[in-house]
This record gives C-alpha cells, sequence and structure tokens, in this order.
C-alpha cells in the first residue's frame, strides 16, 4: 500500500516537475538525499526515482525557453579546480582503480546535481523550494527519531536510516545540525500560522534528536549553532528564552549516560575512541607527506595494503600519541585528514578555499543586498547558509563526510545566490538611475548692466 501511495505521489509531482525546472532539480535533490528505497518494501523499492528525476531535470533544461545568465564567481573557479584535481588523484591512485573510479562516479553525479542547481535556481521562490526538500527529507527523519525519542522517555538511541550514509549516529548529528538554520529561514518566510507552528515543531524534534544521538560532535556543532546565532540575533533576550525552554525539555530525558559521555570532551586523551581518530590522523597525514600533490585517491586509505604501506613511517610522527596503526585501514574520521590523505596537500588546501570561499561570498552577500527592498530574504538566507556550513566545518572535524552531498548542494546554492544577488543590485541601479531628476543645465535668464552682473555673482 506504501509503495502504491508514494508511487501515485510521484507522478503526480512528475506533472509539475515538466512544466517547472526548479521543481525537477529539487525533486532530483530530494531524492537523493531522502533515498525512497530505505523506505519502500514492495515494487516501487527497485525503482530509481534519483535517476529518474535527474534525467527529467537535464531535459527539462534543455527545452526551458528562459536561461538566465550565469556568472563565474570566485567559489565557481575554485570548485572546478578542486574537481579537476580529484580527477587527476584518481587517475594517480595508489589504491584499486576500480574502487576509486566507483567512488569518483558518485561525487561527479553530486557535480552535475550542482551544475544544474547553480543553472537552474535563481528566484525567491525557487530558493524556498529548494530549502523545504531538506525539511522533508532530513527533517522529516529528525521527526520521527524525536518522537521516538520522547515516547521511549528518552531511551531510544537515535541514528539514521540502515544502509544509509547517515546510518551513523554522529553523521545523523552533523546534517541535523546543518538543517537547523534552513529550517529558521524557512520560519521566516511563510506567514500561515500553521506551516510557522509546523516548522518549530521541526526545529525542537531535530534538536532532541541531536542530543539523543549522543554524538559528541554533534552537541559541538548544535551549540556552535546556537552561540552564532545568538550573536546575530536582534533579539538576543528573546533568543536565551528559547534556548532555557529546550534545555529545561532536554533534562527530562536525558539519561545520565548521556551527561558522562558529554563529560568525556574535557578528556578527549583519555578516551579510546577519540585516540583511535588521532591513529587514523597520522597515518592520512603520512599518506599525503609520502605524495604531497595527490595523495592515495579516493578513500585509498582504507584498503589494508595502502594503509600497511604507510605504516613503516608510523614513527615520523611519534612525538604525537597514539595507538600502534595496526594492519587494518581506518576511515580518516575527519573531512580535513580525509581530503588530506585522498588528494594530498594540494587537494586538501582547494577544499579548504572553496569552504572560505563560500562563507565569505555569503558574508559579500548579506553586505550587498540587506538595504535592499525585495532583497532582503536574500541577506537572511546567506546569513543561515552560512551557520550550516559553519556546522559543518566544527562538526566534520572528526567526521568523514567531505563527499556527503548536502555540503556540496550549499556550495552551489551559494554560487547561485552570488548570481541571484548580483541580479538584484544591478536591478536596484537601474532603478536608482530611473528615479534621478533629469540633470540638464537651465539656461541662465537674459540680463544685462548691473542686474545681469549681480545674478552671475
Amino acid at each position: 500500500m506504501r509503495d502504491i501511495i508514494f508511487f501515485s505521489v510521484v507522478c503526480a509531482l512528475l506533472l509539475f516537475a515538466v512544466r517547472r525546472p526548479y521543481i525537477a532539480v529539487s525533486l532530483w535533490l530530494w531524492t537523493g538525499i531522502f533515498v525512497p528505497a530505505y523506505w519502500l518494501y514492495g515494487f516501487a523499492k527497485g525503482l530509481s526515482f534519483n535517476s529518474l528525476f535527474a534525467l527529467l531535470t537535464i531535459l527539462v533544461y534543455i527545452v526551458y525557453p528562459r536561461k538566465d545568465p550565469v556568472k563565474i564567481t570566485t567559489t565557481f573557479v575554485i570548485t572546478f579546480l578542486f574537481c579537476l584535481h580529484v580527477t587527476i588523484t584518481s587517475i594517480t591512485t595508489v589504491a584499486l582503480p576500480d574502487f576509486v573510479w566507483s567512488e569518483w562516479v558518485k561525487f561527479f553525479k553530486i557535480v552535475l546535481l550542482m551544475v544544474f542547481i547553480i543553472l537552474i535556481i535563481r528566484d525567491r521562490n525557487h530558493f524556498k523550494y529548494l530549502c523545504t526538500v531538506f525539511v522533508f527529507s532530513l527533517g522529516v527523519m529528525g521527526v520521527i527519531e524525536g518522537l521516538k525519542f520522547f515516547s521511549s522517555a528518552g531511551s531510544h538511541h537515535i541514528k539514521g536510516p540502515d544502509n544509509h550514509i547517515l546510518s551513523d549516529n554522529n553523521h545523523f548529528a552533523l546534517v541535523l545540525c546543518m538543517i537547523i538554520p534552513i529550517t529558521i529561514y524557512l520560519l521566516s518566510q511563510y506567514k500561515e500560522k500553521y506551516i510557522r507552528l509546523t516548522m518549530i515543531g521541526v526545529l525542537v524534534l531535530c534538536v532532541m534528536s541531536i542530543l539523543g544521538t549522543q554524538s559528541r560532535g554533534g552537541f559541538i556543532g548544535l551549540s556552535c549553532i546556537s552561540f552564532f546565532f545568538w550573536m546575530r540575533s536582534k533579539r538576543k533576550l528573546l533568543t536565551i528564552v528559547g534556548f532555557l525552554i529546550v534545555a529545561a525539555v532536554a533534562s527530562q530525558f536525558l539519561t545520565d549516560k548521556w551527561f558522562n559521555r558529554m563529560n568525556t570532551i574535557e578528556n578527549a586523551d583519555q578516551d579510546g575512541s577519540f585516540m583511535i581518530r588521532v591513529k587514523a590522523w597520522k597515518m592520512y597525514t603520512l599518506m599525503a607527506m609520502e605524495r604531497p600533490l595527490v595523495g592515495g585517491g579516493f578513500r585509498a586509505m582504507q584498503h589494508g595494503h595502502v594503509w600497511r604501506s604507510v605504516a613503516p613511517n608510523f614513527s615520523k610522527l611519534s612525538f604525537i600519541k597514539s595507538p600502534e596503526p595496526g594492519e587494518k585501514g581506518w576511515a580518516a574520521h575527519s573531512i580535513y585528514f580525509q581530503v588530506l590523505g585522498d588528494h594530498g596537500f594540494l587537494g586538501l588546501f582547494l577544499f579548504l578555499c572553496v569552504i572560505a570561499s563560500a562563507i565569505f561570498s555569503l558574508r559579500n552577500i548579506m553586505k550587498k543586498v540587506q538595504d535592499i527592498e525585495g532583497a532582503r530574504w536574500q541577506a537572511e538566507l546567506a546569513k543561515m547558509m552560512q551557520l550550516s556550513i559553519i556546522a559543518f566545518c566544527v562538526g566534520g572535524a572528526a567526521l568523514s563526510l567531505p563527499y556527503f552531498e548536502v555540503i556540496w548542494v550549499f556550495i552551489a546554492m551559494t554560487i547561485a545566490l552570488k548570481n541571484s544577488a548580483l541580479a538584484s543590485v544591478a536591478a536596484e541601479s537601474q532603478r536608482k538611475k530611473a528615479q534621478k531628476p533629469d540633470q540638464e543645465a537651465i539656461p541662465a535668464p537674459a540680463m544685462s548692466g548691473n542686474a545681469g552682473r549681480q545674478y552671475m555673482k
């Protein structure tokens, strides 16, 4: 029954997507994040809805008569260079080529989605639909798990869907941190009371889900978002009251086990799982030291033979305490060390430049459009997206999620928002020019004698 209902809804959505490219690309993103196959059990489970909407988006864009121009921004150029570099590192990989190229294909499917977001998304309504996708995918997951957490009086240990990249509780906590600012943005965009109440409910349940994962990285990311949001809020006292209410509710459901786990943040060097991360960080650094420009290739260090080939150099970083490397290859457990080991120091430099460029681009958008009537939504969205990217940078320091599509979609949205902001600035400039009075010189009246000389003075 669930499959029939879902398939019927998809068929209805296809009718809207055929006429509106921004709906098509939003559904492409939604099916990629939500992954309907994990929620279906019948005939629809085997259908690739993501491929369907990807193909539909491409076809609809090709025949769509109105194509807005795209300006090449700094973030766009650096992202292109990073994509070119990871292609080179895949060619020169030291791992199994078939495995590395399969990872390359996964990443470039995300890049293709980015391209069409940049080409299509431009207007306020477009961004609203794209942001709503996050709520109806990741937000729905957070709501479901949050309700389970409440119903179990805090005993339910939260994680993402099985066999999903978010099945790890730490990964799930991080992406929920990233969509909280987007939900706050949507809360400011909708005026309907029932929608606003729904968004508030999503916010509260997502916060509870983050806490319920017992993820220390998630807790740090949530704290970071809360601090930055408070710093930028115009209603600081009201914001503090809201934080206190949520904290009071959460304290009724959080167990002693949760508090004990959060207390280990202060003594990270005595925590076994953290020291395993340190071991992995050292190994990925050693790979980059051996191949500083190209690294080992996508997830090369997770292969036992590559890991063991680097292990003899482990003593070079003996001044950093950690367990011995062993024989088994480990994930990096850090977006930064993952990119460092996979693509070398050059790859990490380009990756950091992509992130930094996006953050500064969003800051510039806020400055340029905050005083333009009708474009303040761009400043508000830029502020919330900046918070999401900062949450990724903080929470991702201990997680292997550098290639997860959510962050790259945010990068694409930044480029698209910059194009939209530039259009708003140009339109405002034209409006001001049209409002200026005619400055043509008015000839002086004809006078003679003393009267004329007095006028000239």
